[in-house]
Order: C-alpha cells, then structure tokens, then sequence
C-alpha cells in the first residue's frame, strides 16, 4: 500500500481487493481470506488502539457484526502507519528477496514508534505464544525518553509513565500496581479487567434504578455480551434485573442500559454480571518477543518492560544513524558533482570550447579531465549540464547550493561522530510523535480492594428445607417432611440421614474413603423423586458410600469455639474406622464449600474404611461395638483430638482377622444403651451399668458365643417442625 499502491493518508482510497490481490501476487502467495483479515483488523478501532488502515465501508462492529467482502469496502494508510515506513527510502533497514526474486521487500519496518508495544498483538507458533496488549502512545514514548535520559532505569521506574495497558474498548484494570508490576518484570501475568458502568442520569439526579454500561473489556462483542445478560433476565438468575437495552450510538457512545427493580443494590447486580458475563475478564499477558542474537537471527526471547523498550531504541539508533549514513552519502555525491561545476565556472570560456572541439559526450569528458582536475562522474555531469544553467544567475544557484549541501554535510558528520548527538535526534523525533498522535488514557486504573465482589448468598431466597441422604448415594432437597417413610427413595435403598438448614447454609457428606465434601444447601437439586447420584455433584470413588451428613446451620450445630488450653475447636467430631481407629477432629474444618474432590478428614490404611462419623455431644463415654458380638466402654477424653486428618489411635484392638467395627453409641444419659441386631434377627440391648468403664485399646468383652452383630440400630431419624421452630 505504501511502496507501490502509495495508498498514503492524502491519497483516495483503492478497493480492498486490489490491496489483497496484489500483496498475495508480489508478497504472500496464499489465501486472499488470510490477507484481507488482517487488512480488516487494521482498520476496527475496536481492535487496533491506533489504526493502520483508514477503511471506507463496513469493517465489522463492536456488536460482533462480520465484515463486508474485500470488493465492497475500500482502505487506504491512516497518517500514523506511515510513520513505520516513511524511511524506506533512506535504505534504513536491510531488505530481501520476495517469494519469487522479482522484487526486494524490507526484512523488518524502519518504525519511529514501538507498535509491537502500543498496538499489541497476540499469536501462537510451535512451542511458544505471545500475547501483548495496547498500550497508551504518549505514555511508551514518555517511558522510552526516561529510559534514553537515564539507561539504568528500572521498571518500576518506567511505570512511573506506563500506567498499565491502554485498550481501545476503555474498561477498567483492576489488578493492584503490584500484579502489573509483577507482569511487567517477568514479562508474563494474568491482568484483570472490567467494563465500567455508572447509575444513568437525567440532568443533575441520579437514577439508581438504572445502569448504564459505557464500556467493555478488549476483544468482547457486546452482541453476544447482551445475549448472555439476556439470557440470565429470562431465566431470572438475577431478580433484581428487569430489562436490558442497547442506546449505543454515535453521539453518546456505547450504552448498555439496565433496568434494575426499585430498591436494588446496582453494586450487588454488577458484581453478579461481573462473574458471569464477559464483562470482567482475565487478559493474559505474554511478552514474548523475536529479538535477533548476535548473528542476527530472529529468536524468542520473554522480555520484561524494560527490555522491549530498549530493544526498540537500539533498533531505532541504528535506523536513525544507517538514515543519517545515506542522507551524507547522497551530499557526498551532490557536493562532488558540484565541486566539479565550481571548477569550471572560474575558466567557463576554456571549457566551452573544448566542449565545441570534441566529438562526442565521451570525448568531451576525457578532453575536460585532461584539462582540469575532474574525475569522469564530475565531466559527464558537467556534459550533461543544461546551457541556461551556465548564465550568472544559476552559476550563483549552484554555488549556493554547493554551500548549502557543505553546511548540511557538516552537520550529519558532527552528529554521526557522536553518540550523544543520535540519542538526541532520536529523542527529538519521539517527542514529535508523541505530540502529534499522543492521547489521553481510555482505560481506567482501579485497585484490587475497590472491587466488590462476587457474593452467592445475595441472590438466594433463604428458606428452611432438609437435604436426603440415602445409603446408596443419592441426595435431594424438600421442605416439609412429616415422616422419613413418606420420601421416596430407590428400591432396595433406605434414606441415611435427614439433614435440617437454611438454603444459605451448608451440608456436610462424609464418605467411607475419608473424604468429606461439603455442599451449599441451595445446591442440592430440590425434588419429590429420587433426587440425583451424590456423583453429579462431587467425585465420588467407586465403591464409596456416604457415612454421615451433618448441617452447618447454627440452630443444628454449634457455633465454633475455642477452648482456653489452645486444643482444637469446638464442636468436634467422632470418627470410627471398620479397623478399631477412632479420632476426635473439629468440626470448624468442613464448614466452608469443599471442591468436588472435597476435603480429607481421615487417612485409612488399606482395606480400612470409615464406618461412623458424628458430632460429639455432652457424653462422657461411649460404646464400641464389633462384628464379633465385642463390645468396649470407654472415656471420650481418651481420644487425642486432631488439629488435621490423620489416622487416630486405637479404639478397640479386634482379635479376630474377619472382625470389624461396626460403629459407635455415645452414652449422655443412664438409660443410653448400645441396641444392635443380631445375627439371629433378634434386638439387643447393653446397658452403660453392667459394662464397666475400660481403658481405651482393650479387646472388649464378648457378648455373645454363637451370635454375631449384624449393625447397630440406631435411633429414629429426628424431623424439624419448620412451623414451629421458625427462624429462631
């Protein structure tokens, strides 16, 4: 476009097609579609912070809107493009071979400003990717000339002028100074950014009912972004959202106008949005850059700020001194073609004649050098010289000229003898772009701790419910329950535990692996089926059953509290291994949602599984009861309580290979007792009075010879009266 279209900023604009046709002719012989894509790019202002190309037609819009085909629109340089050519023709940089030898094309582009830096650009090749966002002009060229005044500067002197990047769209960072700093000395980071948004206004009031959306974050369409705001309106994700309009124009900019209920809070929607639209998105910054080694050789290299400010200014000294070396060189041979009319201006008389007297142009060159002293460059130019020019008034022209081109000569020399002087002329030269072109900042800086963020429990109605847990690992929600037996369940499964809470509370699964999972209540899929398999929600193993639920709803279970001596909070846990290993741990661990891997709470030995967990009440005791008819009564306080999951210690010692534990009865009351069913279908009871109180570690004592304990029968499953107990 520049070189031999001379599509310049002054010049009319050509089809695109012709730019395409012929770059893909004489330059990159492959798909048009390739070339005019990146001629689309160029010219969207939403994507370039400066644009290359000054296009005429449709080139696509913020809404995510395609472009016109390469025939219907027309392009030509914007004035800041040819800023990175206009020093082509000073042989500036070196140059090569296009695909087919017939014409040489510029290795690299002789730029008076970093564009890599300003405009960004984000690539990937075979082992590496790059990604660098826009930058403000002004303020890269405020940052080049501190580091031309003052080389040793650090970057966090340089950000001192480069705030952080600059995108085309505005938005607003809100990653602290210390992330951006971070990014810009390691030449990698992830740089948070959001759209901005502000309450509408009529004249001088405020609507806080309505808010106005004025910018986006880079490369987001606000098509698709208005779809997705869209669609959480419909499926009333976000109550306090009732209407969504787009008054985006030329005039006012872009408008995003939501309509919000009376009485919202325009920071809590926001902060919804934020989470789940594109409007906050997460730029991941990759400075890598090809930088030529000491052959010469173009090499990826991860730069930090500071480095790809200096390769840009030692690439620019070159280029302004190589500028200078042929600016002198094209005087050298001006003042010697004019030394050699000086010198025959003061005898013209004899040189005309010998002239007259010659046969030809060549003769009469060789007769000139022969006479005075002129080598053949200066004879044929003076053969060549025009008659008019040899009157007074352009001999006087020519002498001037000679004196001018002297001057100019002198003072490229004295500049090229000094480093100091190029540093100087590349300065200056900075300065006068960035006074041309420069602009204020369009993206906004915020910190980290402006951010209001993302809050779930804002937007859940808080009711009273129960969460089913079943032995084979399903889990639903209902409200009302009057009777365990009127849920229904799978056949041949039973429901395990009724957990009572609020929809902004948590429940707590703890399965036989030692893994615990804790899920928000509101989570739970509320229905008056089956529910859904625990392993939708959570990675279950296979084989893994649940153990226990328990709520972390405050009128259920206890608030947390930290005994004087420092030993882990209360309330604790009580938990029993099918090996006789029993651990006190606290319950402060699982209160807050888990992963779906969830969270260890017991490290078992193999073929070892957890076979009761509960919450330690106010018993003193409790009943260890085997598979074997075993059973041991001992003190709670003689488990160590656990700060973390760990193995425990031995509760009961089983003397037999193939017995097991069966799991644990806490003993508050004198009428407690251990109820187990038997091998023979019959219910036992064991009374706290005849067992007496042991040491933990015993092997217990046997209750029975023939019979086997099947499970221990535990007691009926306690249901909340929600119209009783209301909220209190």
């Amino acid at each position: 476009m520049y070189q031999e279209l001379r599509l310049t900023e002054d010049s009319k604009r050509r089809k695109s097609m012709k730019v395409c046709g012929d770059t893909t002719g004489n330059y990159h012989p492959h798909g048009e579609g390739a070339v005019y894509e990146t001629l689309v790019r160029m010219a969207q202002d939403f994507t370039l912070r400066y644009t290359l190309i000054d296009g005429q037609g449709n080139f696509g819009s913020i809404m995510g809107l395609p472009h016109a085909a390469a025939r219907y629109t027309e392009v030509r340089l914007t004035a800041i493009a040819s800023q990175l050519m206009n020093e082509l023709r000073f042989q500036t940089v070196d140059t090569r071979p296009n695909y087919e030898s017939t014409r040489e094309e510029p290795v690299v582009l002789p730029a008076r400003f970093p564009n890599l830096l300003v405009n960004g650009t984000q690539g990937i090749a075979v082992g590496m990717a790059t990604c660098i966002p826009p930058h403000n002009l002004k303020e890269v060229i405020q940052a080049c000339i501190q580091l031309i005044s003052e080389p040793e500067s650090t970057v966090a002197q340089l950000m001192k002028f480069i705030k952080g990047p600059d995108f085309p769209l505005g938005g607003r960072v809100i990653s602290g100074r210390s992330v951006l700093r971070k990014a810009y000395e390691e030449g990698r980071g992830s740089i948070r950014v959001r759209g901005e948004w502000q309450l509408d206004r009529e004249g001088k009031k405020e609507l806080p009912h309505r808010i106005v959306i004025t910018s986006v974050p880079y490369m987001v369409s606000t098509g698709p972004l208005m779809e997705s705001i869209g669609e959480i309106l419909a499926t009333r994700k976000l109550p306090q959202l009732v209407d969504i309009g787009d008054e985006t124009s030329e005039e006012s900019g872009l408008r995003i106008v939501l309509e919000l209920k009376p009485g919202s809070d325009p920071e809590s929607v926001m902060a919804y949005l934020f989470r789940h639209t594109a409007l906050e998105q997460s730029f991941s910054y990759n400075m890598t850059c090809l930088i030529p080694d000491e052959q010469g050789v173009p090499v990826p290299r991860r730069l930090d700020l500071r480095e790809m400010l200096q390769a840009f200014l030692d690439f620019r000294f070159v280029t302004v001194r190589r500028r200078f070396e042929y600016q002198l060189r094209k005087l050298e041979e001006r003042i010697h073609i004019l030394e050699g009319f000086a010198i025959i201006f003061n005898d013209l008389n004899r040189a005309l004649e010998i002239i007259r007297a010659s046969q030809g142009r060549q003769d009469a060159a060789s007769r000139l050098m022969d006479e005075f002293p002129l080598d053949e460059t200066q004879s044929l130019a003076i053969v060549d010289l025009q008659l008019y020019r040899i009157s007074q008034l352009e001999v006087n022209r020519i002498r001037e000229e000679l004196e001018e081109k002297q001057t100019a000569a002198a003072r490229i020399r004295k500049i090229l003898a000094s480093d100091r002087q190029l540093w100087k002329v590349v300065q200056q030269e900075l300065e006068e772009i960035a006074s041309q072109w420069g602009d204020r900042r369009r993206t906004g800086l915020g910190k980290a701790d402006e951010v209001i963020e993302y809050d779930p429990q804002a937007y859940i109605v808080r009711e009273n419910t129960n969460v089913v847990v079943t032995r084979e690992a399903w889990i639903k929600r209902v409200g009302r329950l009057t009777k365990v037996e009127s849920t229904r369940v799978r056949e041949g499964d039973s429901v395990l535990e009724v957990v009572p809470g609020s929809t902004l509370d948590n429940v707590v699964l703890f399965a036989s692996d030692g893994t615990a999972y804790t899920l928000p209540i509101e989570s739970v899929p509320s229905s008056s089926g089956y529910g859904e398999p625990l392993s939708k929600h959570v990675k279950l193993g296979d084989g893994v059953t649940p153990v226990a639920a328990v709520t972390t709803d405050t009128r259920f279970t206890p608030e947390d509290s930290v005994p004087e001596d420092d030993s882990p909070s209360w309330p604790r846990l009580l938990i029993v291994t099918a090996s006789g290993m029993v651990i006190q741990l606290p319950f402060s661990l699982f209160r807050q949602p888990s992963t779906r891997s969830g969270r260890r709470y017991c490290r078992l030995k193999n073929d070892d599984r957890v076979v009761d967990v509960q919450l330690i009440s106010e018993a003193e005791t409790l009943f260890l009861a085997t598979r074997k008819a075993r059973v041991l009564h001992f003190r709670i306080e003689e488990i160590p309580a656990l700060s973390a999951a760990g193995r425990g210690v031995i509760g009961i010692k089983l003397s037999e290979p193939d017995d097991e534990v069966l799991g644990a009865v806490q003993l508050l009351r004198p009428s407690d007792c251990l109820r187990v069913r038997s091998s023979s279908d019959r219910t036992l009871s064991f009374g706290q009075m005849k067992y007496q109180v042991t040491s933990r570690g015993g092997k217990g004592v046997r209750t029975s010879q023939r019979n086997t304990f099947e499970e221990i029968i535990k007691p009926p499953i306690e249901l909340v009266d929600w119209a009783e107990l209301g909220d209190e």
